[in-house]
């Protein structure tokens, strides 16, 4: 099988040296079929996955070529937007700050080392199957599609606080890109800084649940609500234990608008994926969810760490929009 291996040439320095040192353990034999292609700027990762995308083969269903992501959720979000639909698999091998889609999809061992990927990528000790992605559709105030804000999201979306938090901590990032304990404390940091400005958002939902009738939020405000193909996001924080990237299911995560120090004791459980059965919480599972801005201001949001806004945005799960290879 063809290998196109993405790499993002700003990935962390660690992952780096261990992916090459992956690479070493292997003769010229094992790479005759491996082509590495390093990012140089911006939407780069976008236009490598097109080309693999576009010189891929099918035999009876079966594709010839299996595109790697090497790099943090950026990456990661990028590559499986090309290759959603197109029946092409991808791999992940992670190599970024927080690297929150691999909890979900693989064990800790290589989530943190990227020379156990490497190696089982190279030996084809690896299983592709269907994985879902939710689909994001973003609108403004007169019902018209934002593409802009309109992608497939592999991993968590969310609105309302978190995106807060996530623009904040990327600012400390990029003021600081040498430092490590910034970007391994950044998203934490972020988060206890927004808790003392305004924690809440405008905004209802509505989504069909378990019974199959239309369920309306009770409620017009709420600190943030997250959408879940994937456990974790945040580095760490945990808004759905139970998620399962191949279940068909959206896991959604409503926070009430609270008190300050309620919202600091709320956003402890939050993190370590201890909320379930707190009264402040909607917690369930659908295939479809919309949320509606119920003020004056559009929703601003967030999928896979990327910002978006709108009136109106849905969320639809796609069951097996995306081959995606596991490690064995």
């Amino acid at each position: 099988m063809r290998k196109v291996f993405i790499i993002n040439a700003r990935s962390n320095l660690k992952s780096l040296a261990l992916f090459n040192k992956g690479l070493g353990a292997f003769d010229k034999s094992h790479l005759e079929d491996c082509e590495f292609k390093y990012t140089a700027h911006a939407g780069h990762a976008s236009e490598i996955a097109l080309d693999a995308v576009k010189t891929a083969g099918f035999d009876g269903g079966i594709c010839d070529t299996l595109v790697v992501a090497c790099g943090g959720d950026g990456t990661v979000h990028e590559v499986a937007n090309v290759l959603a639909e197109t029946g092409v698999p991808m791999a992940v091998i992670p190599m970024g700050t927080g690297n929150d889609f691999a909890r979900s999809i693989m064990d800790e061992q290589h989530r943190q080392s990227s020379e156990y990927c490497v190696s089982e990528i190279l030996t084809g000790d690896i299983e592709i199957r269907g994985t879902d992605l939710i689909k994001v559709e973003s609108f403004d105030g007169e019902g018209k599609l934002i593409e802009d804000s309109s992608a497939w999201c592999n991993n968590v979306a969310s609105i309302g606080l978190d995106t807060d938090v996530q623009f904040a901590a990327k600012n400390k990032v990029l003021k600081h890109p040498e430092s490590n304990f910034v970007r391994k404390t950044a998203y934490i940091t972020s988060a206890l800084g927004a808790l003392f400005g305004n924690r809440a958002s405008d905004f209802a939902y509505r989504a069909i649940r378990g019974d199959g009738k239309d369920f309306d939020s009770e409620k017009k405000r709420y600190t943030l609500i997250s959408i879940c193909n994937g456990g974790f996001y945040g580095n760490g924080f945990n808004p759905a234990p139970d998620a399962n990237v191949s279940d068909g299911l959206i896991n959604v995560c409503a926070v009430d608008d609270v008190s300050l120090l309620k919202a600091i004791d709320l956003i402890i459980k939050y993190k370590d994926g201890k909320h379930y059965g707190n009264k402040n919480f909607d917690i369930f599972t659908t295939t479809a969810v919309t949320v509606t801005a119920t003020g004056g201001k559009d929703l601003r949001g967030n999928y896979d760490g990327e910002d978006f806004t709108g009136r109106k945005c849905e969320f639809t799960v796609v069951k097996d929009a995306l081959k995606l290879a596991f490690y064995k």
